[in-house]
């Protein structure tokens, strides 16, 4: 007796898939997110408790920032005590949104500051962690990501910063309420420099900027993804 051995696997596969259950689990531990690096008690911090708005830094205006002729060059942003960002190079209207969970307060200082800011005020402004005690056992930002970023059209925001299971920050290379007519963008390097800092093994990554709100709708535009990302993505089969 003749048997096709490949019809026989395809009808045992499609019947053992139609006996699956999917079942969907948020609480799945994963080692590069936040929650994995941040203590149980810590943990509701991290939940966002309402719709997500974003923080902008420099503001418009009156911190002091805009007012700058070199911007955010030289400073340091701190999100709450699990994130930092040196910002290295960059322009001087160039704006940094962020969007994360409201209980995680932003700070801003001079780079040359910023580590004895971090140490005297973790714990305290900076929390996540809280309390001594975990303060104590607390492994500090461990890793630190060189970033540069690249754009084209400083129309829009360049690329998202995404922090593993804490948020993103939305970079752009001018921010639109500190334009500055007198500046000329085309003449200039279209590249941003930046180092972040965050727990190890916590993981971040550069994607294409999310289109958020009516501003989000000014520059969005439908694009096909390129043979490189094509490659990239999940392959899914039917």
């Amino acid at each position: 007796m003749n048997v096709d051995i490949m019809n026989v696997d395809k009808r045992i596969f499609w019947y053992a898939l139609s006996l699956q259950k999917l079942y969907d689990t948020p609480g799945v531990h994963l080692h590069h997110r936040q929650a994995a690096v941040v203590n149980s008690e810590d943990l509701p911090a991290l939940a966002p408790q309402s719709r997500l708005r974003g923080q902008s830094f420099p503001v418009a205006p009156g911190n002091g920032l805009e007012g700058s002729s070199n911007g955010l060059n030289g400073f340091s942003i701190f999100w709450g005590g699990l994130v930092r960002i040196d910002v290295l190079k960059v322009l001087p209207e160039t704006r940094l949104t962020f969007y994360g969970p409201k209980a995680l307060q932003i700070h801003v200082v001079s780079t040359d500051k910023a580590d004895e800011f971090y140490q005297k005020e973790l714990g305290v402004l900076l929390t996540p962690p809280t309390g001594k005690e975990r303060v104590d056992d607390w492994r500090g930002l461990e890793t630190m990501h060189q970033l540069q970023i690249n754009f084209e059209d400083a129309k829009g925001p360049a690329s998202d910063v995404a922090i593993s299971g804490l948020g993103w920050i939305a970079v752009e290379p001018v921010g639109r309420s500190l334009t500055n007519s007198d500046n000329d963008v085309e003449e200039t390097a279209k590249e941003l420099h930046f180092a972040v800092h965050v727990p190890r093994p916590v993981e971040i990554f550069v994607r294409p900027p999310m289109p958020v709100g009516k501003a989000g709708a000014e520059w969005y535009q439908y694009r096909e993804l390129t043979e490189k990302e094509e490659e990239i993505r999940p392959k899914w089969y039917f």
